[in-house]
């Protein structure tokens, strides 16, 4: 390890007389050399979908790495022992390349990084579906939400720093209370608190009331009882967020409606479900 340390640092120190590019002259030496670095560990395309989109957040100073695994995501639900062991080993080299391109940055201190995976079936640039997060932020590597695993059951969405476990148990509890069965939470961040809000896919008695008029067809702007207009503004104003939707699903697990929720408006609709 010492070794390949040293040999890395000696990249690093090579690596300061790189030209800078026309498209990153608003970055230092330092930055570039950084995110160099970064780049070769985290390839765009490092082959059976494995892939990574890296950019750099300049007021932040934060260097982040967005990256598609479909090898880690397939282990998620079907072999939790073996998803374990990969995320402790990418944990492992994440924090060693945090260390190292700390010694590329004038002011170290300052600078952190996050690597996050999302779902491989949506955009890398995306900022939704994130499953699991590993950050530097405040110093030490951590995992962001890792107290929430997707299980067979329940797939979480949630690995944001700026998702609030608390308000994750929260929004939890109170559909749960209701009669929800839950099989999807995702957070959906957002630059404002109009923009950041919840999606949940939920199952049980909870949904009894909206299914009541289901004809089996798809249908839109329809009559939604206030019971969850009403519960949505509450959960909503207690997490000071902007909205909340929550698809229905039947006792087989498919989506027959959809109901969105926001301070200003709100809409419901029915989905056709194909047999």
């Amino acid at each position: 390890m010492k070794k390949f340390v040293s040999t890395l640092l000696i990249v690093c120190c090579l690596l300061y007389y790189i030209p800078v590019l026309a498209d990153e002259t608003t970055m230092t030496g330092g930055e570039l050399l950084a995110m160099h670095f970064i780049k070769e560990f985290y390839a765009e395309d490092k082959g059976d979908g494995e892939a990574y989109f890296v950019t750099f957040d300049a007021a932040n100073k934060h260097f982040i790495v967005r990256g598609h695994y479909p090898l880690l995501e397939s282990l998620i639900a079907d072999d939790p022992e073996n998803y374990q062991q990969m995320v402790d080993k990418l944990e492992t080299l994440f924090a060693s390349i945090d260390d190292l391109i700390r010694v590329c940055l004038e002011e170290p201190d300052a600078y952190y990084m996050t690597l996050s995976f999302g779902l491989s079936r949506l955009s890398l640039e995306s900022s939704t579906g994130k499953y699991l997060c590993f950050s530097s932020k405040g110093g030490t590597v951590h995992r962001v939400n890792d107290e929430f695993v997707t299980t067979p059951q329940v797939a979480f969405y949630v690995a944001y720093e700026d998702s609030d476990p608390d308000d994750v148990h929260a929004l939890l509890d109170f559909y749960a209370e209701k009669g929800a069965e839950f099989s999807v939470v995702e957070y959906l961040p957002g630059e404002d608190k109009q923009n950041i809000g919840h999606i949940i896919k939920i199952s049980g008695e909870y949904c009894d009331a909206f299914e009541k008029n289901y004809a089996g067809k798809s249908q839109n702007f329809v009559n939604v009882p206030y019971v969850y207009l009403q519960d949505a503004r509450e959960i909503a104003k207690q997490l000071d967020i902007g909205f909340i939707s929550i698809l229905f699903c039947n006792f087989d697990g498919k989506a027959f409606g959809r109901f969105d929720f926001r301070h200003s408006s709100s809409s419901g609709s029915y989905f056709a479900i194909d047999d």
